[in-house]
């Protein structure tokens, strides 16, 4: 039997937990946000009022605010309102860690110390593994719809084999149930991060202990598994898709074994053996971003510390891959495009 946690809900409503959990929701340029403005100029009476609706078992979630990100694609981002995002804080602050003690090593999204960066040097260091000129395959997978797709049903039996504490775990499931449908998180939100880990880790468990795959690497719904045995991985490829199919899920269509002649599009960049290159839809939608806010500047629309922002934000992208060239292009167009508006402005 997995081993549970009991006896969290005192320290889920306390008032020192709930305070904590608005300090780190208002943080990350969200102080300005007039929800934040309204609820912080009456903070104790706001905090006391969440904590005396889930001691009183009358919480509930509020309506999200919806819009659509276009980048890396088009996507459907539903935003919890700002008292929502206290208790999530709330509840990530006391469970979060006690689901990611369970976690295998090898998944990278959304953990403390982790993220994308290490997942592609990860996978990196398994391609150095092997001898050099090798031939060397990887599944490239994913889940269809990942988000949209998560069982609720499953999904809670897995939270079970975490959580005991009644109360907390009524929480956790009006969180999973607010679409009001059998399936399905919102994109958007604390929950839907820490859950959609809890989702796919008896996936991530059963390649590592089950299967014993060694070169494994999993970042949120995408994963990769490299070995120099094409058919053995023909054969993991339906495995994996069974196992998904197990958990309510669909693996993408697109999930594919490929040889890595050519490096593997991974987490944002192209890896081979020795080096690594930006990924060229993450170059092509710098460039746009960076020369709209230009413009924008040029306009009056945005301030010159924005501009600055996405263009050091870029800077620390490609500085962890080759892209001498490609930065100086594009930073010699920003440069162009800049200096005629910044000749009676400030200087970037």
């Amino acid at each position: 039997m997995p081993k549970t946690f009991n006896g969290l809900w005192d320290d889920f409503v306390s008032f020192e937990n709930l305070y904590r959990a608005y300090a780190t929701a208002r943080s990350g340029g969200h102080r300005e946000d007039a929800q934040v403005m309204r609820f912080t100029r009456n903070l104790e009476t706001n905090l006391i009022n969440i904590q005396n609706h889930l001691m009183w078992g009358t919480w509930k979630p509020s309506p999200v605010n919806a819009f659509i990100v276009y980048e890396p694609k088009k996507r459907l981002i539903q935003a919890p309102a700002f008292v929502d995002r206290i208790v999530h804080h709330a509840f990530d602050q006391v469970a979060g860690h006690l689901f990611e003690k369970k976690m295998v090593n090898q998944t990278y999204a959304c953990l403390e110390d982790r993220g994308p960066l290490k997942a592609v040097l990860q996978m990196q260091e398994y391609i150095q593994s092997y001898p050099q000129g090798q031939r060397l395959y990887a599944i490239k997978g994913d889940v269809h719809h990942f988000f949209p797709s998560i069982n609720h049903d499953f999904l809670k039996r897995q939270i079970r084999r975490t959580i005991s504490d009644k109360r907390l775990l009524c929480v956790a499931d009006l969180i999973i149930d607010q679409n009001e449908q059998l399936e399905g998180l919102y994109i958007g939100s604390l929950p839907s991060q820490l859950f959609a880990g809890v989702t796919l880790t008896p996936f991530d468990h059963h390649m590592k202990d089950d299967l014993g795959i060694k070169h494994y690497v999993r970042y949120m719904d995408d994963f990769i598994i490299i070995s120099d045995n094409l058919a053995y991985l023909r054969e993991l490829l339906k495995d994996a898709e069974r196992q998904l199919n197990s958990a309510g899920l669909q693996i993408n269509p697109k999930s594919k074994v490929i040889p890595i002649t050519h490096g593997i599009d991974f987490c944002g960049y192209r890896t081979f053996n020795d080096h690594l290159l930006p990924r060229k839809r993450n170059v092509k939608n710098a460039r746009r971003r960076i020369l709209h806010l230009i413009d924008e500047y040029d306009n009056g629309n945005v301030e010159l510390e924005k501009v600055r922002a996405s263009i050091m934000s870029f800077l620390g992208y490609v500085s962890h891959c080759s892209a001498y060239r490609t930065t100086e292009r594009l930073l010699g167009e920003a440069l162009i495009n800049a200096r005629p508006l910044l000749k009676n402005k400030e200087v970037v």
